[in-house]
């Protein structure tokens, strides 16, 4: 396939296993999970800070509880989502190489495992923080009382602290998986470089 770069004629060659051209350098996810974790748990402990600011009197605080509050709500889809992303990927991948490569179709089966572990885990915790986002915007019309926007909040705070915990632990297995599929294709072809393939596995 013929495509054009800056006005440059040059030649497509899409990613396999067995080629490392135009290869992406691996993205390790565990690391980038725990990284966007803490991002997340730091937007919920900074709403969380306001909100407690806000219910003194802080008046100018509670404009900001709001605002960071709705902010920490989508940066936590945004996490989770991020999550979805990767095992929905790495899933069609390794199903991917055990066909290209013949190998055992039962090697697949964890995978289905490991997103049943995190999916509703992170749908959990999505919901949890969206549900308090909506009681706090109740609660800043006078709709609602203080009490069920703030005993919300701590549960959603709590689901998200222990659903990453699961999250990473998903992710440990389904990158152990990844190795192990990356070694027995290495062992196939012990002449080919298995660093692209290893992008299209772990490159979120």
């Amino acid at each position: 396939m013929t495509r054009y770069v800056h006005g440059r004629k040059s030649v497509y060659r899409p990613i396999s296993l067995t080629t490392n051209h135009y290869a992406l350098p691996p993205l390790p996810m565990l690391p980038l999970f725990l990284g966007l974790t803490l991002v997340n748990l730091a937007c919920l402990g900074v709403a969380g800070w306001l909100g407690y600011a806000a219910a003194r009197g802080n008046a100018d605080a509670r404009a900001m509880h709001t605002l960071v509050g709705a902010l920490a709500a989508l940066v936590c889809v945004g996490v989770h989502c991020v999550v979805f992303t990767y095992f929905i990927a790495t899933a069609k991948w390794v199903r991917h190489a055990i066909a290209v490569k013949r190998l055992d179709p039962a090697l697949a089966g964890p995978t289905r495992s490991f997103k049943a572990q995190a999916f509703p885990a992170a749908l959990l915790a999505m919901a949890a923080t969206f549900a308090a986002a909506i009681l706090g915007a109740a609660r800043d019309t006078g709709m609602i009382a203080r009490g069920p926007h703030h005993l919300l909040a701590i549960a959603a705070a709590a689901a998200n602290i222990v659903v990453a915990f699961v999250e990473y632990r998903a992710i440990a297995r389904n990158g152990r998986l990844i190795d192990d599929l990356l070694a027995r294709i290495e062992a196939q072809q012990p002449t080919t470089t298995t660093t692209t393939a290893r992008a299209e596995a772990d490159v979120v």
